[in-house]
């Protein structure tokens, strides 16, 4: 039996955790979910549920051992999970997935380098931080490269269409009605807000794993996802609870058309997450996580292949020309990190 290094293993929960985290929001985009606009805060109720169940699942071959940083991870992913709403909102899907992804990046990769040092050498500091940079590039192109702005480039700008002197930016629907963009027309308030909400989340999620360098030995790896698991069910109601409370409003459940789908949401992002975490124990918070983060290629090609998001020749020229450059971050990142 082949017997794998640790470094090997390390880049194997990396792709897994790229093909899963990629794929998680596919459910999502189902037509009866579309159609029924459920609120994401209801659908993350339904996956955090999966979440907490699916985990216990490893107890068949484990024994339980439960930490208290577990409960602190769970802190962490829940609120920056619903953010994440509030930022596609006032920013748009390709901006703000672009700019948490890229905070996520860097703020993963402090934490290895700076506060982690003494078990996360760099081999070359000049080289690791250009991949860092053309990584956080890498991801800012392929964000960006179903914008109004790559899609008009090169036109005369009466050909924009317009509104009171806007300058162009992404089509955006908001997610939840009320809340957020509409058209073109997003105030320097709403931009800041989404920005916000963008670099919150990005921080969180780049310290999500960071818990996980606490825990004690016992309870790192697959065990320390039961911990987390029961710490999602904890905090999802509560925010759920707050967030709704703030709205003013009941939450309408869908339970026909959207709790199978969460449910499986759920289950696939359970799935990246429990490779993430293997990912950060071989490699560290300085490649390991960072590079789940090309999760934003799955999901890339997910929306061109599948979903027809990405049409325009000029956008699929910056995606792939962007694909070249985070390819090339992650392979210096991966060997010089």
């Amino acid at each position: 039996m082949v017997q794998l290094s640790d470094d090997e293993k390390g880049y194997l929960a990396v792709i897994g955790a790229i093909l899963f985290f990629g794929s998680f929001a596919v459910p999502l985009k189902t037509k009866r979910v579309q159609d029924a606009k459920v609120d994401p805060v209801v659908f993350q109720l339904y996956y955090s549920l999966s979440i907490f169940f699916s985990s216990w699942l490893v107890l068949a071959y484990n024994e339980f051992v439960f930490t208290v940083f577990g409960i602190v991870g769970a802190a962490l992913w829940v609120p920056a999970s619903i953010l994440s709403i509030f930022a596609i909102n006032f920013l748009g899907m390709s901006v703000a997935v672009g700019v948490w992804a890229g905070t996520t990046i860097v703020i993963s990769f402090l934490w290895g380098a700076l506060v982690f040092p003494s078990g996360e050498h760099l081999k070359s500091i000049p080289l690791a931080v250009l991949g860092l940079f053309l990584l956080v590039t890498g991801v800012a192109g392929l964000s960006m490269s179903n914008t109004a702005y790559v899609k008009n480039f090169g036109k005369k700008p009466e050909t924009f269409e317009q509104i009171n002197g806007s300058v162009p930016g992404e089509e955006s629907k908001p997610l939840i009605e009320g809340i957020g963009v509409e058209g073109e027309n997003q105030s320097l308030k709403n931009r800041l807000l989404g920005m916000g909400c963008a670099l919150t989340l990005g921080t969180m999620n780049g310290s999500m794993m960071v818990p996980l360098r606490f825990t004690p030995k016992n309870a790192t790896g697959i065990n320390y996802i039961v911990s987390f698991s029961i710490g999602v069910l904890i905090v999802t109601p509560v925010c759920f609870i707050i967030y709704f409370l703030i709205r003013k409003q009941k939450p309408v459940f869908h339970l026909r058309v959207a709790l199978i789908p969460g449910l499986i949401t759920g289950l696939i992002w359970n799935v990246g997450n429990f490779c993430s975490i293997y990912a950060t124990l071989y490699l560290g918070l300085t490649v390991g996580f960072p590079l789940t983060q090309l999760a934003l290629v799955v999901s890339g090609l997910w929306g061109i292949i599948a979903f027809h998001e990405i049409t325009s020749q000029k956008s699929l020229f910056v995606w792939g020309v962007s694909l070249v450059v985070l390819l090339g971050g992650a392979a210096l990142l991966s060997r010089f990190g």
